[in-house]
């Protein structure tokens, strides 16, 4: 008789961590996303197609806009009315053209860590002195 300890010792890590999720997992994001059928994260899938095209818009201009002029588009692709492939291949699509922007950008290699640094404790000077502030009421 032979056993297979690596393969059931797998086999048994897999099927314990598969249940830890289940009791853990977001409950109504999981029915979400069974209620399309779709077989895929939708939210994931909406966050991905949105930070390529972040990605993609600061390659080509430089300039990091937060606020989404798509909305409907990213709520649809949340709510699962696309299909997986279609976003796959979008989103493949959309990393090539990342690549092309970011050979032609125009932006530093890398960010000025001093400015970073001094923005950080200008925001955090003036967030906990006003929780001071706030405190004394």
């Amino acid at each position: 008789m032979y056993v297979n300890q690596d393969g059931y010792s797998s086999y048994c890590k897999e099927y314990r961590e598969y249940w830890e999720w289940v009791a853990k997992r977001n409950d109504a994001r999981y029915q979400g996303n069974a209620a399309h059928g779709k077989d895929y994260d939708a939210k994931n899938m909406m966050h991905t197609i949105r930070l390529l095209q972040v990605c993609l818009e600061i390659g080509e201009t430089g300039q990091l806009n937060v606020h989404r002029n798509n909305k409907d588009e990213l709520l649809a692709i949340k709510s699962g009315q696309f299909e997986y492939q279609e976003l796959v291949t979008r989103a493949e699509g959309m990393l090539e053209e990342i690549e092309i922007a970011y050979q032609h950008a125009d932006l530093q290699e890398a960010p000025d860590q001093r400015r970073i640094e001094s923005i950080l404790v200008d925001m955090r000077n003036e967030l906990y002195n006003n929780e001071k502030h706030d405190n004394r009421k």
